[in-house]
């Protein structure tokens, strides 16, 4: 038969009503052959597309009017193309609305849109990565569409404006995603009504808050959940145990939520839950359960939590486990041998905890394990030499632990390997860089910080191309790795700490020209840096070598340029004004001369740290910028002359400002006052002169915790009100282990630099003592040698933080004020060299920490307080005084003149009250206590017995809060 002849067959009365395929199939019936099979494939074909419109439509009708205006309105309000975030964000697609045509009468067909095929309703609109932008409200025509059955808006931005409460009228709603979409304020109770929701995605919407309705309201409503993603969503409360009756779930994503308390253990043993993430929730606790057989979970988050406790062996039953993620918690005890089980984990990461022992060698089991991080624990011996076997390894960390012997030999097997992190450990013998640089995909190669006693390098033409990042520090280098010529993708270099020598080699200057950026050189030998040629290099560290001649002037990207500690001469050159990009400057510790360059204050815009200290610059520092944005300034140890520069004030970030050991001169700054993030003020060794006088408003120097005025020419008394007014010596600092710093840009993390530690020198113990870093919590005041005169006020006693206070050699007068007892933080106390009189008040006894105390040169008398700290202080302590008696000094206390009368024994009678009343000087036992004092003796004056405990405790030095708890009984 022809093809026209088929054709006839299918165009024949009796077959026009047929089904193309049911024809087909009758024919095929027939035993045709192939030949006549391809012929009535040919025939169908043209008849297919001619008679479809005369067969019966399978197209949806048409969407219903009222819906398609209400799409086209919602486009006109909010599509923006043009909009800056859909500009930024590269994967907006805004042609997905363009489709939308005014022309177009069926909106079915549009992108994006889904439509009942029965009704023409809408119920489904995919409107992600859209291009919309600007607040939306619950008039929004979005909402007419009240068939929705599945919503889509994520990754889009709607202004921080709040979710309509209009979204609970959507009731048809089954699945429910706003991610990415700049959504704040509270979560609408209104979404309670959306009871069919199986999906629901709020996630990664900073300003969204979910507090009422509470999630546990949310979790009882919407029970038919299957997936839950709040991340980011600022829930701030307990995880309700309500969730684990969500026998639907598959996911639970709640990581950054602010979550509190310890999470329910039974969410783990939901029936369906694949994906369990609750990291980032710092003040969530709790235990790792005992895992059951058979469980669902495939991929488990808990990093960045506050989980403790030991990882069960049970952890094996869990089979179906691709990603295990317990980042940066507290977990303690050996790594189970287990583990071996999961020969599904593709990704484990046990970083930054306290695990113990050695690497199980079990791992050798998981050969499908991709990425493997252990970095920052506890763990010892050697690497498992079966490690090499999971060739499928592209993610190697072992950073940061106590590990021993040389790197497995066989370490070129893992052939896939883009990351080897093996710094800061223990490791020892020799190291094979001919034998790790085998690894040809490695783009990361960190091995600083161990113990190796020699390195085989490869032959020079074995050098990987795709190295971007190498850490060689403290790893017995004396000379440049000759591999380093060969690698043209060199992002960052570290190879600090070791014995390099000598001029840098021609040959390095031209490593990777175009890519170089983060170069650490520092703790060397190095002699010259004749040239920079790597124009996009944005930190260099040269700290601590030997470099001569003039400063280096770096490339004009450059953000960080650490030069100190080394011979540097002659002047800094007009150059530096050059670097528009410049964070962070450090020249300390040279031997610079000349003037500061007036150009250099137009850095000030984007300088944040600038260290010029212990060179031989001299002037006057220049005036800044109204824009400044520095954090830290010292200038310390230099001869520099004038005032202090008034733009100082402009600095409104500045934490630490160092002007010590210079020729300034000028009166107390009142006027920094106003910097409310200053913290450390040292101005010490100058020719400061004047009365520091009254602060202009309560508000000034609010989060000064140093002051260091000493070596000047102050004069008057003491500054009492200020005394008063700094809260920040008042409040204890929560955290004991921070240093005052700057935070490094990101790519310096890769190299084991991640904060810039400020430094200082202060007097402490009488001992000029120099800070290589600086806890947050120390609290200083030194306003020694200058002219102060005048008593000491009671208002430094209620600086309750002091750690270090130092007013010696000064002309004060009057007695000590036993409100110094209130600083129960004191280590360091020197009154030396003034003209205080009177008693050692004996409730200074109370110090604990006190470790340093001198009040030597004074006119003090009576007996020398012996209980706790006071025992320990020898006989420099007390000098020059000659009316103090007792232990450590050879005066005995036999005269009663050199001490107060002793109280009487037993109770007081009414007539030897007034007696002993008239022997004591008032004016000592009064000083300091100020008006509480007062008060709690006159409430006392009806009960003799309760005057006499008070002045007993007092006498015997006993703690004054117990004082304070017998002063109103």
């Amino acid at each position: 038969m022809t093809q026209l002849q088929y054709l006839s067959i299918f165009t024949s009365p009796t077959r026009q009503n047929q089904n193309p395929r049911e024809a087909l199939s009758s024919l095929v019936i027939m035993k045709r052959t192939p030949f006549d099979l391809l012929l009535v494939f040919l025939a169908i074909i043209p008849l297919h597309f001619a008679s479809s419109e005369t067969l019966p439509s399978t197209r949806p009708t048409k969407c219903h009017e009222q819906e398609r205006s209400a799409l086209l309105e919602f486009k006109q309000s909010l599509f923006h193309p043009e909009a800056e975030n859909c500009l930024l964000w590269g994967w907006s697609d805004p042609s997905k609305l363009e489709s939308w045509k005014l022309e177009d009468g069926d909106c079915c067909s549009w992108e994006g849109v889904e439509c009942d095929e029965g009704t023409g309703y809408v119920t489904g609109l995919d409107l992600s990565r859209s291009c919309l932008f600007g607040p939306i409200n619950s008039n929004t025509s979005l909402f007419r569409l009240t068939h929705l059955q599945s919503l889509n808006l994520a990754i889009n931005n709607f202004d921080n404006s709040q979710i309509p409460s209009a979204i609970g009228d959507l009731v048809e709603l089954t699945s429910l995603d706003l991610s990415f979409t700049s959504f704040a304020g509270q979560i609408p109770s209104q979404v309670l009504k959306l009871t069919d929701l199986s999906f629901l995605d709020l996630s990664s919407n900073r300003g969204l808050e979910l507090r009422n309705p509470s999630m546990e309201t949310v979790v009882q409503s919407l029970t038919k959940l299957e997936h839950l993603d709040l991340s980011s969503v600022n829930v701030s409360a307990l995880i309700p145990d309500s969730v684990a009756n969500l026998s639907f779930l598959t996911s639970l994503v709640l990581p950054g939520c602010d979550l509190r308390g310890t999470f329910p253990a039974a969410i783990f043993e939901l029936p369906r839950l694949q994906l369990l993430d609750l990291g980032y929730n710092p003040e969530l606790s709790g235990h790792l359960p005992e895992f059951h057989l058979h469980s669902p979970i495939k991929s488990l988050f808990l990093g960045r939590t506050n989980c403790s406790g030991n990882i069960p062996s049970s952890i094996g039953n869990l089979t179906q486990l691709t990603t295990l993620h317990f980042r940066d918690n507290k977990l303690s005890g050996e790594i189970p041998s287990s583990l071996g089980k999961l020969i599904q984990l593709s990704s484990l990461d046990l970083s930054m905890n306290q695990l113990s022992g050695e690497i199980p060698a079990s791992l050798i089991n998981l050969t499908n394990l991709a990425f493997l991080n252990l970095q920052d624990n506890q763990l010892t011996g050697h690497i498992p030499a079966e490690i090499t076997g999971l060739t499928r390894l592209t993610y190697l960390d072992l950073s940061f632990n106590r590990l021993i012997g040389s790197i497995p030999e066989d370490i070129s097997n893992l052939e896939n390997l883009t990351v080897l992190n093996l710094q800061s450990n223990k490791l020892n013998g020799t190291l094979r860089l001919d034998v790790v640089l085998k690894l040809q995909y490695l783009t990361r190669l960190l091995l600083s910080f161990n113990k190796f006693s020699s390195i085989i390098e490869p032959d020079v033409h074995a050098g990987l191309s795709n190295l971007s990042i190498v850490g060689l520090a403290s790893s017995n280098l004396s000379e440049f790795p000759i591999f380093l010529a060969y690698q043209s993708r060199l992002q960052g270099l570290d190879l600090s700490q070791n014995s390099i020598y000598g001029p840098t080699p021609p040959w390095f200057l031209n490593v990777s020209m175009a890519q170089l950026v983060f170069l650490n050189l520092s703790g060397n030998f190095i002699t010259s840096f004749a040239a920079f040629r790597w124009p996009n290099l944005l930190a260099l560290d040269l700290r601590y070598n030997n470099l001569q001649g003039l400063l280096p002037i770096p490339p004009k990207a450059i953000q960080g340029y650490f030069v100190s500690n080394n011979n540097l001469s002659g002047e800094i050159s007009p150059g530096m004004c050059e670097l528009s990009s410049i964070m962070i400057l450090d020249l300390s510790k040279n031997k610079l001369i000349g003037d500061i360059p007036p150009c250099l204050s137009n850095l000030s815009e984007t300088l944040q740290v600038l260290s010029l200290h212990g060179n031989g610059l001299h002037g006057r520092f220049p005036e800044l910028k109204d824009v400044c944005a520095l954090n830290m300034i010292d200038l310390s140890d230099n001869q520099l002359q004038g005032s202090l520069p008034k733009g100082l004030a402009n600095c409104t970030n500045l934490e630490f400002l160092n002007f010590g050991n210079n020729h300034i001169i000028d009166t107390f700054p009142s006027w920094m006052g106003s910097l409310s993030n200053l913290k450390v003020l040292i101005l010490h060794s100058n020719r400061f002169h004047g009365a520091i006088g009254e602060p202009k408003a309560r508000d000034q120097f609010p989060n000064l915790r140093i002051v260091d005025l000493s070596m000047n020419n102050f004069s008057s008394c003491l500054p009492s009100e200020y005394f008063n007014i700094w809260s920040a010596m008042k409040v204890h600092y929560a955290d004991d282990e921070n240093y005052y710093g700057n935070y490094l840009p990101f790519y310096f993390l890769y190299l084991n630099e991640g904060k810039y530690d400020y430094s200082m020198t202060i007097m402490n113990r009488g001992i000029a003592t120099e800070y290589e870093r600086v806890l947050s919590y120390l609290t200083v005041i030194d306003l020694s040698s200058n002219g102060f005169i005048g008593e000491i006020p009671n208002s430094v006693g209620s600086l309750a933080e002091l750690h270090l206070l130092n007013l010696s050699n000064n002309a004060l007068t009057g007695s000590i004020p036993l409100s110094l007892a209130n600083l129960t933080e004191l280590e360091s106390l020197d009154l030396s060299s003034n003209n205080l009189s009177g008693m050692i008040p004996p409730a200074l006894t109370q110090l604990n920490f006190l470790a340093f105390f001198n009040v030597s040169d004074n006119h003090l008398s009576g007996p020398i307080p012996q209980a706790n700290q006071f025992a320990t202080f020898e006989n420099d302590s007390y000098g020059g005084n000659l009316g103090l008696c007792g232990v450590p000094l050879t005066k005995k206390c036999g005269n009663p003149a050199e001490a107060p009368p002793a109280p009487p024994s037993g109770a007081f009678a009414k007539e030897d009250l007034g007696t002993w009343f008239e022997g004591l000087d008032w004016k000592i036992v009064l000083m300091g206590l100020g008006s509480g004092l007062v008060v709690g003796v006159l409430v006392g004056l009806n009960t003799t017995s309760g005057i006499e405990r008070w002045f007993l405790r007092l006498y015997r030095g006993e703690p004054r809060r117990q004082m304070h708890q017998v002063r109103f009984a």
